[in-house]
């Protein structure tokens, strides 16, 4: 007799180590990890690497405690679905600075404004942007350092008008990470759902680009969104291309 589960949510199991854990995502199913490429790297060539000096990384701190895992992006007909992981929550403390660093503003737009929108983290509120800040200027950061500064661009919203809610939730996920380079390799998982619709002048056909930093600056998450033609817009695009054939037979 075969048994069948039924749950809302699926759950996916995969081994960390020689235990086997139960991840989910609550939003949206972006897949059996929360890592990606940008896991222990970063898209600036930092000094020394990644979790040096000027940066956190002092008295064995390392990176791992500072850092940024991974980016994921989805959409469907009503809402658009992002997901962001790293390794210390809503702010990072170095021992060694003596500085708290906290969690940069989701920032995304269209190539010719990449800053046009983001996701305030500590209200969970959807922005459209008018000014944003840089990093923090505080021992530990790289906000002397103008390259890397500039580089890693917005840090949080300055100024901006509220267009509504992005249902926001974050799950911290002992023991996730596989290779840690540091501590336990304790996961935050932040969601993020809200109406496409919240989003002025972007109707899903066109690209977005996404951005999230910290304080310190210590490490940079950017990833692309490439927009996929929804189902409806493919069959116009069928219909039009099928009626262009029969006309051109027609000739």
């Amino acid at each position: 007799m075969k048994r069948f589960l039924t749950a809302v949510t699926v759950v996916i199991l995969f081994c960390c180590g020689t235990s086997a854990m139960a991840f989910n995502w609550n939003y949206y199913n972006f897949g059996s990890t929360p890592f990606d490429a940008n896991n222990n790297t970063a898209p600036i060539n930092y000094p020394s690497g990644v979790g040096y000096r000027p940066s956190p990384g002092l008295l064995g701190e390392g990176g791992e405690k500072f850092d940024l895992e991974g980016l994921f992006i989805a959409t469907d007909n009503d809402y658009l679905y992002v997901a962001l992981t790293n390794s210390f929550g809503l702010s990072a403390t170095s021992t060694a600075w003596g500085s708290t660093f906290n969690m940069g503003d989701l920032f995304f737009g269209s190539a010719g404004n990449k800053s046009a929108f983001a996701i305030d983290v500590s209200t969970g509120k959807l922005m459209q942007v008018t000014s944003w800040n840089f990093i923090n200027n505080k021992p530990g950061s790289y906000y002397g350092n103008t390259t890397i500064r500039n580089r890693v661009g917005a840090f949080e919203v300055n100024a901006g008008t509220v267009l509504g809610d992005a249902n926001q939730k974050m799950t911290l996920w002992n023991n996730l990470e596989p290779n840690p380079m540091q501590g336990n390799g304790d996961t935050y998982v932040f969601e993020w759902k809200f109406s496409r619709n919240l989003i002025s002048g972007w109707n899903g056909a066109s690209d977005l680009f996404f951005h999230a930093t910290l304080g310190c600056g210590n490490d940079l998450i950017e990833k692309p969104y490439t927009a996929i033609p929804e189902p409806g817009t493919m069959i116009l695009l069928g219909i039009g291309l099928f009626g262009a054939g029969l006309f051109a037979r027609r000739k």
